[in-house]
């Protein structure tokens, strides 16, 4: 499906216009601002914390005794974001700090008992929260999808990386 489409505007040339039925960005950035923001009030109204808290949250729990800067990494997050986020949960005892035993000027974050138990209740929302929106997909389909994914996931770099002046005019 191509992603433009030719328009006439009230005033000036036809030209090309996003077709958003058919721009791949405009889903990504559509359900996962949707996503974001409907778990960040679901989490905040339930358990005082938001998406960027639960993010910080699951990732130590995947990876315990990692510094925020894996945080940042792993979720692509910025290092602001993510360090408001631990402040905050270290301030309510979900997290603690210490010195990397191999570098001193690092902090290595824990998740604390009360971290764990936060993090059990909310990886059942958020689980269930994907059990719904997966909803009417077959398991095949679920596979093929979170294939599609780590494809595009895989493009990351790239995209940071894009540089219209080096890869040329777009095509036409």
């Amino acid at each position: 499906m191509p992603s433009t489409k030719r328009h006439k505007a009230a005033a000036g040339p036809e030209r090309d216009v996003l077709d958003l039925g058919g721009y791949v960005p405009y889903f990504l950035t559509a359900i996962s601002n949707t996503w974001s923001r409907s778990s960040s009030r679901l989490y905040l109204e339930r358990f005082g914390v938001g998406v960027t808290e639960w993010r910080v949250i699951s990732q130590l729990a995947i990876e315990p005794a990692i510094a925020a800067q894996r945080i940042c990494e792993v979720i692509g997050l910025d290092k602001g974001a993510v360090s408001r986020s631990v402040a905050a949960l270290v301030a309510a005892r979900h997290v603690t700090e210490r010195p990397d035993d191999r570098d001193a000027r690092r902090q290595v974050l824990e998740l604390t008992p009360s971290g764990y138990a936060l993090h059990d209740a909310l990886i059942a929302l958020a689980t269930a929260r994907e059990r719904l929106l997966l909803e009417g997909f077959t398991a095949e389909e679920q596979a093929q999808l979170t294939g599609f994914l780590h494809r595009l996931h895989a493009k990351l770099p790239q995209l940071r990386d894009f540089r219209l002046e080096r890869d040329g005019p777009p095509a036409s």
